[in-house]
């Protein structure tokens, strides 16, 4: 006689196998990861994703294969890669940020979209309603360039006699140009001056970087676009050799070298894409699965950047950080 107690115990376990991924013996779906930065710059975060997927029963190998698109930080490229992406059939597409997504998008409207990170996904077209999709995209939406003031007034707390910012803007993204309204408008009671600097490209950093040397400007805070993060070791380096303090939007500028960061969990949204990807290979619909949004915030405080440049944490700071890098 089985004893109850034993079976009911065991039930757990017994529920996650039989909810695991399940494809026919012998057979593995293609799952497209179509990304618009190099292998490398992208490789831990994708590795954030691919976890998630094995823990929810998808084995790399054993019953999914991974279709990897990188567009090498060149959007040109993006439209073609698309192409040849959707030609292969995968049964599913993740995707990384709004250019790759609208990329696949424009090139099938059958084909199940999931993003892990996109900015305002219905005024871009890539899905009806939060609530509805009524499409084949879904996934997480950021709230990012709406912080944009925020970082900039815990800038001026931590640091309350800087006058000049330098803030990095993608000319092409009109999310980036949103953001930096949003930071002007916060700088005027603040008594700032925001000095943009434009970079289309990783390729012009360079000369985004001489810019800011030219305005002599005494921090640097980051719009939220995803080059700027990809890019983030070159930025923080050129702010170490002016001994620049930085704020980023994202938690792993503070992790490489930033002052500060403020935003969502990137990490966090991976893996909840990661999440709805199942459930679509399951056979739910992405047009009926509502589009997410980030469950949770961190402000990120790096002593050792702190200490580094000679700055002395506000008491106010630090009991608003989540997260403290000694």
């Amino acid at each position: 006689m089985i004893d109850r107690r034993k079976f009911l115990l065991a039930l757990p376990a017994l529920y996650a196998a039989s909810a695991r991924a399940q494809t026919p013996a012998g057979k593995t779906v293609r799952v497209g990861l179509f990304v618009p930065t190099t292998a490398a710059k992208y490789q831990v975060l994708e590795k954030s994703f691919v976890d998630a997927m094995r823990e929810l029963g998808w084995i790399e190998d054993r019953n999914v294969t991974y279709d990897r698109v990188y567009g090498d930080d060149d959007m040109k490229r993006l439209p073609a890669l698309a192409t040849a992406l959707v030609t292969r059939g995968p049964a599913l597409i993740y995707t990384a940020s709004n250019p790759v997504t609208l990329a696949a998008l424009a090139k099938t409207h059958t084909i199940p979209i999931v993003f892990s990170t996109s900015n305002d996904p219905v005024e871009f077209g890539l899905v009806k309603s939060l609530a509805h999709p009524g499409g084949n995209v879904t996934g997480v939406a950021n709230i990012g360039f709406e912080l944009g003031g925020k970082r900039l007034q815990l800038l001026k707390q931590a640091l309350p006699k800087i006058a000049r910012v330098g803030v990095l803007v993608h000319p092409s993204l009109p999310e980036s140009p949103r953001e930096l309204k949003l930071i002007e408008s916060a700088a005027t009671p603040l008594g700032i001056t925001v000095i943009p600097v434009t970079v289309k490209e990783p390729a012009g950093l360079d000369a985004g970087f001489a810019l800011l040397t030219k305005h002599r400007v005494e921090a640097l805070l980051t719009t939220h676009i995803s080059m700027f993060l990809t890019n983030r070791k070159r930025i923080l380096e050129f702010a170490a050799t002016r001994r620049t303090p930085v704020i980023g939007h994202r938690g792993q500028f503070a992790d490489d070298g930033a002052l500060m960061s403020y935003s969502s969990i990137l990490t966090e949204q991976i893996r909840r894409a990661a999440q709805l990807a199942d459930k679509i290979l399951k056979g739910a619909k992405p047009a009926d699965i509502p589009v997410e949004q980030p469950p949770r915030f961190e402000l990120v405080v790096n002593l050792k950047t702190a200490r580094a440049l000679a700055i002395k944490m506000p008491g106010e700071i630090m009991l608003q950080a989540t997260r403290v890098i000694e």
